[in-house]
């Protein structure tokens, strides 16, 4: 309590009763009767003055605490996301690591909040980002392919918005991500390129009566050219070496087609 309240409760009234006593003795009624309301009412006003400056006070006081808490609640967390996005593997990101890092990160959109903690999250908004990109891509288990990547809007949409040229809080892990994402989405569309006119030249050769025709040795991009789309694809690594199994159903029979790195190896019926 300032001393202007302290004065205003107890000094005035004080004074003014000692006034009104001495009205008093003088049986001076109606001067008495003035100090004792003018005691009563600065009283009064000092006590609710008093009151107001302590309740700022008190108030000042638990927005700080909250303010602190807060800070240090969130600093935790910030922290333990940076600890999970540090450990993730692209190539078998762990789901549930993913979705804790998000569930941590999730509260910095709030560009107030971020304002609050004064520097103490550097990037926050940015690793947020990661996290759900990162997400996306744990949601494949480890088989994400370029043209998963080119059918997932919302993984490109966040990799897109990443500055190219970023070089905050694990910047080491963001950039090569978002320029592997970026280059598996413009390989898709060079292989939806690709199928559109191995299409044409499947209808084709279909048209002349001639089905087939891959052999060892070609390039793996002739097969759907000379077979039309797979029913299925297999895809196996090992020892570096990445291996496909074409499968395709002709006249009631099944051809396989195996290619390794690119080229094929062997074609079976």
């Amino acid at each position: 309590m300032s001393l202007f309240a302290l004065c205003l409760l107890l000094v005035c009234p004080v004074l003014f009763l000692l006034v009104a006593f001495r009205f008093f003795r003088q049986h001076n009624y109606k001067m008495t009767a003035l100090f004792v309301c003018l005691a009563v009412t600065v009283g009064f006003i000092g006590g609710v003055k008093g009151y107001g400056e302590m309740d700022t006070r008190t108030k000042s006081t638990t927005v700080s605490t909250f303010d602190r808490d807060q800070k240090e609640n969130m600093t935790r967390r910030y922290e333990q996301a940076v600890s999970i996005l540090k450990g993730l593997n692209f190539n078998h990101p762990d789901r549930e690591k993913t979705e804790e890092a998000v569930h941590l990160l999730q509260d910095f959109h709030d560009a107030q909040l971020l304002t609050s903690l004064d520097g103490a999250c550097p990037d926050a908004e940015m690793l947020l980002s990661y996290a759900e990109a990162m997400n996306q891509v744990a949601a494949y288990r480890g088989h994400m392919s370029n043209k998963d990547v080119a059918g997932d809007r919302k993984l490109l949409s966040i990799v897109q918005d990443m500055p190219e040229g970023y070089k905050g809080t694990l910047a080491e892990k963001i950039v090569p991500f978002r320029r592997l994402i970026i280059a598996m989405n413009e390989a898709a569309e060079k292989e939806a390129e690709l199928d559109k006119k191995n299409a044409q030249k499947h209808a084709a050769n279909l048209s002349k009566g001639k089905y087939g025709g891959i052999h060892p040795g070609d390039s793996e991009d002739n097969i759907t050219a000379a077979y039309g789309q797979p029913s299925r694809v297999n895809v196996s690594e090992g020892e570096g070496k990445k291996m496909k199994q074409y499968v395709f159903n002709h006249n009631g029979k099944s051809i396989y087609v195996y290619t390794q790195d690119g080229i094929v190896t062997d074609v079976s019926m």
